[in-house]
């Protein structure tokens, strides 16, 4: 549930993204080149160290949590076409189908560019110790449990958050009441 959700709000950034760039025409940056400058600024780890945050990111589940980011992406630009072509829907699923097993591929590419990331923040020492706890009992314990945490964790969160802006917002009117205003 969590990494099907996870994958959704990335496909609805993603889209909100490329609507935004293409209302601007400018053109999409390469992945390589969409990194944050002070990553980018960072000098690039060798190949032998980028291999090993790889293993790592793989062994935690961040790279699970990905295969069902295409899959979203696709559903959410067929959300795009089908109210204005309902009539288009089987073909729409076909070419659908198509384009997923296309772009499931270039999920290596995000999975990579983690990968890149934790080397440029990891010493190989480093992750080799984390190596280490994600292939241990307790890691790979970690792996099972952190998506059934996560959804509970998003759950708790948005509970949480509908309670304090309902107590902010009507601390505000608290607030305005004593200045005579009425919100």
């Amino acid at each position: 549930m969590f990494v099907r959700s996870f994958a959704a709000a990335l496909a609805a950034c993603a889209l909100i993204t490329t609507a935004a760039t293409a209302q601007t025409q400018r053109p999409a940056a390469p992945l390589a080149q969409a990194a944050p400058q002070a990553a980018a600024a960072a000098p690039a780890p060798a190949a032998d160290h980028v291999a090993l945050a790889r293993q790592v990111v793989e062994l935690s589940g961040a790279s699970a949590s990905f295969e069902n980011v295409i899959p979203a992406f696709v559903e959410q630009a067929k959300s795009l076409f089908l109210p204005t072509n309902p009539d288009l829907g089987r073909q729409f699923n076909e070419v659908g189908d198509q384009l997923k097993a296309e772009f499931q591929p270039r999920v290596n590419e995000l999975i990579q560019g983690i990968a890149v990331a934790y080397a440029q923040r990891f010493t190989v020492e480093e992750l080799r110790r984390i190596q280490a706890f994600y292939q241990s009992a307790d890691g790979q314990k970690l792996v099972r449990t952190i998506p059934s945490i996560m959804e509970e964790t998003f759950g708790r969160s948005q509970q949480w958050s509908q309670v304090v802006t309902r107590d902010i917002v009507a601390r505000f009117r608290e607030e305005f009441a004593k200045r005579g205003i009425r919100l």
